[in-house]
């Protein structure tokens, strides 16, 4: 049973770390509201601020876009280029 409690608390730290590592912002700054922020792994979904001190949620871009977060849009893939994307101003 111990085992079973163990493992379940690793696995909710491990979602925890995985969201915070994927650039997920906690929307705690007011500059940060109703602004996008690049997902750290995934150039078709990107973190939206809808409200302060909620965790933003993930969007997806349209189809055959990728988010480019130096123009904070979706753009053709054909046009995307990979910068390494920063982290939001508060993180979840």
């Amino acid at each position: 049973m111990k085992f079973l409690v163990c493992l379940a608390l690793f696995a909710s730290l491990a979602v925890v770390s995985v969201t915070a590592l994927a650039g997920q912002s906690a929307c705690r700054d007011p500059s940060e509201v109703h602004q996008k922020f690049p997902h750290h792994w995934d150039p078709s979904k990107y973190w939206y601020c809808e409200k302060l001190n909620e965790n933003a949620v993930e969007r997806d871009c349209p189809k055959d876009t990728a988010y480019m977060h130096l123009l904070k849009e979706c753009i053709p893939w054909p046009n995307y280029i990979w910068k390494k994307p920063e982290n939001p101003p508060t993180v979840a």
